[in-house]
């Protein structure tokens, strides 16, 4: 019998069908690159996903006395920041060898440009620069999001991963206050107050943790109503377990009102489009009435117990902030409310109360960047609940719940903010790539005969 391959093969290296054994390993070896680089990418996503609330980074020109006011204090370098990096370095080259255009979010834009802009009416400019470092860096997160999430499967994929990171962080907290004192992973710290019992995981303070929380618990629950995967059923029903209880333990009241606003948003919504079965209702309203009987000593002394002045204080700083404004009316610069705020907390009226950077993200931005910020800052976060909410009423069922836990959980932090900061890297950076996904989720379910534009910088 003649040999298989000699028949298949022809004197000058070609296959019966022409196609020459040269370009058959040309075409393996493409395909083999471009699985490297698939892997490559979605590994270093899964990085910058997963090391959010972790917070492995370091500080260059650490500045404590200003961290102890609450504003940003130093350059913040972390892994995320490196990975961000490398991923740039792989897209750059293929968007300008494809000409592809940049798509992205016009009021984001301004809000950046405003924030940058801001260095030079500052009243201390390397705290402007402070923030402008972290904000580049998001929002360059969100840029790489917006453009090269394309498929659904890359949307699934960082799903999961903010999924496990909401499981792995509420079953650390609940250790580290099992345990009562602060747990440390090599450069990762899980931190217990002893003072106030309070428990803010790896994300520095209780109230970050608690902003963590209201994001993405509405997302899982979301998962658990009707997503298609029962793997990622599973997985988010654990994760709203300990999610549910890291979030209780932050004692962040803000936290736990703006998480009920949003939860509350998703099973209306749920319920309307019917992905929500009496039984399914039954057993998560069960579920929720089981955790909040089993925390409610807890609940109930934070709620009415004595909460050390911190209510009255909040309302001083406001009231700061309205002084400031009066005497600024175009801002103090990003990340100087703390240096502006310092002359009028020396006044009679205020010299007893707690001095910290305002704890209300609006009046925040409005005393920093002025009201131009403050108006591209609410476009933006307008533009991305639209965007959501648009997305809803397409029928994806893969899709569309994502967008609704995620819109949710942005919802739920504007009642947060009210009562917040909202100037940490975990914050910022969570917030931007949460906003990002919902654009490209309102890119990937368009109607393919009238694909909707999302505003471009």
């Amino acid at each position: 019998m003649q040999d298989r391959t000699a028949q298949l093969t022809t004197f000058d290296g070609a296959f019966a069908d022409g196609e020459s054994t040269a370009t058959l390993l040309g075409r393996q070896l493409s395909s083999t690159n471009n699985q490297m680089a698939f892997w490559w990418r979605r590994g270093l996503l899964g990085i910058v996903v997963i090391e959010l609330p972790l917070q492995i980074d370091k500080y260059f020109f650490h500045d404590i006395d200003q961290a102890l006011t609450g504003a940003l204090s130093g350059y913040i370098v972390s892994i995320s920041t490196f990975c961000l990096i490398l991923l740039y370095a792989q897209w750059l080259p293929k968007l300008v060898i494809e000409s592809r255009p940049l798509r992205g979010n016009f009021a984001l834009t301004i809000y950046t440009a405003i924030v940058t802009a801001s260095t030079i009416w500052a009243l201390q400019p390397s705290l402007a620069l402070y923030e402008i470092f972290l904000l580049g860096q998001s929002f360059l997160l969100f840029i790489y999001i917006i453009n090269t999430v394309t498929e659904k499967k890359d949307v699934i994929f960082i799903v999961t991963c903010l999924t496990l990171c909401l499981a792995g962080e509420g079953m650390m907290m609940l250790l580290t206050q099992g345990l009562r004192r602060t747990l440390s992973l090599g450069p990762i710290y899980f931190d217990y107050n002893e003072a106030t019992g309070r428990v803010s995981g790896s994300l520095g303070a209780a109230n970050i943790a608690a902003s963590f929380f209201n994001l993405l618990i509405p997302l899982c629950c979301c998962l658990l109503f009707s997503s298609n995967s029962k793997r990622l059923r599973q997985l988010s029903a654990f994760a709203l377990l300990f999610g549910g209880l890291g979030l209780v333990l932050t004692l962040s009241r803000g936290g736990w009102l703006g998480t009920t606003f949003s939860i509350g948003l998703c099973i209306a919504v749920a319920l309307q489009k019917g992905w929500l079965s009496r039984a399914l209702f039954l057993k998560f309203a069960l579920g929720c009435c089981l955790l909040i009987i089993s925390c409610l000593p807890l609940l109930a002394e934070r709620i009415f117990g004595d909460d050390n002045g911190s209510a009255q204080s909040r309302i001083s700083l406001m009231q700061i902030s309205t002084l400031i404004i009066a005497d600024h009316p175009f801002g103090v610069g990003a990340n100087n409310w703390a240096v502006a705020g310092q002359q009028y907390a020396d006044r009679t009226s205020f010299r007893e109360e707690w001095f910290y950077t305002v704890h209300n993200k609006y009046l925040l931005v409005l005393t920093e960047v002025g009201v131009v910020g403050l108006l591209a800052f609410g476009a933006f976060i307008l533009t991305t609940i639209r965007s959501g909410w648009r997305t809803i009423g397409r029928s994806d069922r893969a899709l569309v719940p994502i967008a609704l836990g995620l819109t949710a959980g942005i919802c739920g932090q504007q009642i947060h903010m009210m009562g917040e900061i909202f100037n940490s890297r975990s914050q910022v950076q969570l917030l931007l790539l949460s906003a990002a996904l919902i654009f490209a989720i309102d890119k990937i379910t368009a109607p393919k005969s009238s694909s909707i534009e999302i505003e471009s910088p």
